[in-house]
């Protein structure tokens, strides 16, 4: 009987297939002792955990992280190193093998898988014989167990999807090409296992707080939503084959199981999982691949058991959806295939340094020992009944078939002497043309960005700038006279006048008394000149007082006033005052009457 192994790794589980054993899976959690090996798992699913130890998780996602894991004791552990002893007591669990095929995850980079490969030439218990674990991708194990059990077809492209704890990674393959990959693994890690979990417990606390006017989660302990989590995370498995699973929920102030459908589940996740289609058809069109060249579509990991999951792969994508009813454990069982079919020191060799690819024949040689040996990767039966034919005569004729192992070989090969050979240029015979009865579809490249004056917020503003100042100017046209508009000269004019007309000045008469020839006095009043008469010219005071006109414009309203304020002052003229001149009046004084003597 066959004594490979096959390890996977995942940040929630780790599996171990060896071939005619049940597969075994463990949580991602390794705890350390003092006085004996270190053990995987939490110890509702490892008996072995009865005693405690130092616990450290955590540690697939640190691999090749130069940053520590530190313990609660403050020691410090690298993530690969502590990977390498998880995997170890993993392979203990199973009783060992040899040769051994590690599935890393197909989105890690060369130097994750590097930091790896180096920890792992430090673990003799994984080394049987001498010889170093191979590294596949997780991706071509998947494919490997499948192509088994049951089934993959063999043309056109296959989508890969792997559902698992942290994250979903899409995969394509091309089955006429001995499901070589094509293009690059794309992680997508807003749809996990662990959100569903949290999304599920963060429901079922919801209905808790709302039947009791409470928030349980605010007053609950750490160790009272750990259990509730756990809780959430096997009524979520259970939803997978049922339509109803009950949470047992029991935190502070409460005790009592919460009913919980898978059309509430459904309804949770149905956003996400709209978020892995669009990831997937992107990766279709990145590569040109139209859904009409997609033959199948294969679905690995924890969340591939969930039924909305099957449903929306096959609506969306118009093809079969390949599972299994444990399609957490396929790709340990395809990385336990693997092993078992080719040598792991030399038929592996290349993919330890391409973890997102695989090799052809590789592939194609563990599919056919695979469904030569009746293998069913999802189930303990069908390991053990591949491990049963992997001893039959039909197994042991493949190999020799495969390997060229003959005892006694033929003539060595006659160099070619013929004529030169023809061949089409768009056709291997590695990868025969594929020919479709419907239309083909294809997709166009995506064009280049615009630059940013032709994109369209820009215009858009540019446009709306534009009828702003029209609509602007249109009222300022609107609402202004016509003409130049200059300033306004406004002129005051004050006039100061001499004193009343009726006031009349009168100079005293002078009386001249004047003796004459004949002795008699005559006396002659004078009246006083007239006064002159004096004409007041008005004076005039011009103030000038210059407007200037203003146009406001304000841009909140569309209407614009323009005010003009002219004012004028009408030039104030008094009249001269009449002076009335006195008549001259001459008063001749009579001769008084002078006795005249009588002559003697």
């Amino acid at each position: 009987m066959s004594d490979s192994l096959g390890l996977s790794i995942g940040s929630t589980n780790l599996v171990a297939a060896r071939i005619g054993r049940p597969p075994v899976m463990r949580r991602s959690i390794l705890t350390v002792f003092d006085d004996r090996a270190p053990e995987v798992g939490i110890p509702g699913e490892n008996p072995n955990l009865n005693q405690p130890g130092m616990v450290l998780s955590g540690f697939v996602e640190r691999v090749g992280d130069p940053v520590p894991l530190v313990a609660a004791d403050g020691t410090p552990h690298r993530g690969e190193r502590v990977l390498v002893e998880a995997l170890d007591a993993m392979g203990r669990t199973v009783g060992g093998g040899a040769p051994v095929v590690i599935a890393v995850p197909a989105h890690w980079g060369p130097a994750t898988v590097g930091a790896l490969r180096d920890a792992l030439r430090a673990a003799p218990g994984l080394a049987r014989n001498g010889v170093a674990p191979t590294l596949v991708a997780d991706s071509a194990a998947a494919l490997a167990a499948l192509q088994a059990a049951p089934g993959l077809p063999s043309n056109g492209v296959v989508v890969l999807c792997d559902f698992g704890g942290s994250g979903t990674s899409i995969s394509l393959a091309d089955a006429g090409a001995g499901f070589g990959s094509i293009g690059e693994t794309v992680r997508y890690p807003d749809f996990s296992g662990d959100q569903i979990d949290q999304v599920l417990l963060n429901h079922v606390v919801a209905g808790i707080a709302a039947a009791n006017n409470a928030d349980p989660a605010g007053t609950a302990a750490v160790s009272s939503l750990a259990r509730l989590r756990n809780e959430a995370r096997l009524a979520k498995e259970r939803l997978s084959a049922e339509t109803a699973a009950v949470v047992h929920a029991e935190l502070p102030g409460f005790n009592s199981d919460v009913r919980v459908t898978r059309t509430e589940l459904e309804r949770l996740i149905d956003e996400p999982l709209a978020g892995v289609l669009n990831a997937v058809e992107e990766t279709l069109q990145r590569n040109n691949i139209a859904l009409a060249n997609v033959s199948a579509v294969a679905t690995v990991g924890g969340g591939a058991n969930i039924p909305l999951v099957t449903q929306q792969l096959s609506t969306r994508l118009r093809a079969p959806v390949i599972t299994t009813p444990q399609s957490q454990l396929n790709v340990a069982a395809g990385a336990a295939l693997i092993a078992d079919v080719a040598d792991a020191a030399t038929g592996m060799a290349a993919a330890a340094d391409a973890p997102t690819g695989m090799a052809p024949a590789t592939m194609a040689a563990a599919a056919w020992a695979a469904g030569a040996a009746g293998v069913a990767a999802a189930g303990a039966a069908g390991v053990a009944a591949a491990g049963a034919a992997a001893d039959a005569p039909a197994s042991a004729t493949f190999r020799a078939l495969a390997w060229s192992q003959d005892e006694s070989p033929a003539d060595e090969p006659v160099p070619y002497a013929g004529e030169d050979y023809t061949f089409e240029p768009g056709m291997t015979g590695a990868r025969p043309a594929m020919e479709f009865a419907h239309e083909e579809e294809r997709y166009e490249p995506e064009p280049p960005p615009l630059p940013w004056y032709r994109r369209p917020t820009v215009l858009f503003g540019a446009a709306a700038a534009a009828a702003l100042l029209a609509v602007g100017g249109l009222a300022v046209t609107l609402t202004s006279t016509s003409g130049e508009t200059g300033p306004v000269t406004e002129t005051a004019t004050t006039v100061e006048t001499g004193p009343s007309p009726q006031q009349t000045t009168s100079a005293a008469p002078q009386t001249i008394t004047v003796t004459g020839s004949d002795g008699r006095p005559s006396t002659t009043v004078v009246p006083p000149p007239p006064p002159p008469t004096t004409t007041t010219a008005p004076t005039t005071t011009t103030a000038t007082t210059t407007t200037t006109t203003t146009t406001t414009t304000t841009t909140t309203a569309p209407t614009t006033t323009t005010t003009t304020r002219a004012t004028t002052t009408q030039p104030t003229t008094t009249e001269p005052p009449t002076t009335t001149e006195p008549p001259v009046t001459t008063t001749v004084e009579p001769v008084p009457d002078v006795p005249v003597p009588d002559e003697p």
